[in-house]
């Protein structure tokens, strides 16, 4: 059906929409922040693996946009399984109906808190309850244990440091500034790229991919596109000094997310 067509170009034309499902899809089932950022990177490269396999496999028997929406849908359930293996409502949460089951999820499944259950529940209009309320309903529930153990590391408990540091609210308060402050800079600084160029800029150094793939996955010249980094690097270093970003967080923010070595 698309033989005629690029399919790296139907990725740039498409990616904002594959991003938005993916962004719906997390907010519906109450995943947030890195979690759903890390979703987002998988369901990107989900489009580009095998060669655009996925784009190459549609037919035309749906509008495109549904077809991606569809296959951004499958992914997410196969990614909570990875994490967190096969898990089914209890019976006593099918009975009680929305939102038991999703708070049990939340609490036993994801290891969430009360309090950030609730608030993940609300945020996603899943839910107006209180935490008492919810407490309440939790209370009706059998107890589970997550699919999947959590290592607790080699060194007694007794002498790990405190979880918590007395100023560690303001410090991680100061942190969330500027990460936000940082977002918001590379956002605007992506924007005034062309539309691949934001794709490969997003995959190197938000999804923290390899050059050869990268190349592989967009049909690029490998040596070239080391080239293309390097002056997009520069040019998008310019444009977040401009905007008042600290040479030391441009540092942070243009350093690929998986250590390989640059040209």
């Amino acid at each position: 059906m698309l033989d005629l067509l690029e399919p790296s170009a139907l990725l740039v034309d498409h990616l904002p929409w594959i991003d938005r499902v993916a962004a719906m899809v997390c907010r519906k089932n109450g995943v947030w922040g890195d979690d759903a950022e890390d979703f987002a990177s998988l369901a990107r490269m989900k489009v580009i693996e095998g060669d655009y396999a996925v784009l190459r496999g549609f037919r035309g028997e749906c509008a495109l946009k549904t077809y991606l929406a569809t296959v951004v849908v499958q992914r997410f359930h196969e990614w909570v399984r990875e994490r967190h293996g096969r898990w089914r409502p209890s019976a006593a949460a099918e009975r009680a109906g929305p939102p038991a089951s999703e708070l049990e999820a939340l609490v036993y499944r994801d290891g969430c808190t009360l309090s950030e259950a609730g608030e993940r529940l609300r945020s996603g209009g899943r839910t107006t309850a209180s935490d008492a309320e919810l407490a309440r309903i939790l209370a009706t529930l059998p107890a589970r244990h997550p699919l999947r153990p959590t290592s607790v590391g080699e060194a007694p408990l007794a002498l790990r440091p405190a979880a918590e540091r007395a100023d560690g609210a303001i410090v991680a308060a100061e942190t969330r500034a500027e990460r936000e402050v940082l977002v918001g800079a590379l956002q605007r600084a992506l924007g005034e790229l062309e539309a691949e160029d934001a794709l490969i800029v997003r995959l190197r150094y938000g999804d923290g991919r390899r050059v050869a793939d990268i190349a592989r996955g967009l049909g690029l010249d490998q040596r070239m596109l080391y080239r293309r980094l390097d002056r997009l690097r520069d040019r998008l270093r310019a444009s977040l000094e401009a905007m008042g970003i600290s040479a030391g967080q441009v540092r942070v923010a243009l350093a690929p997310g998986n250590g390989e070595d640059e040209p």
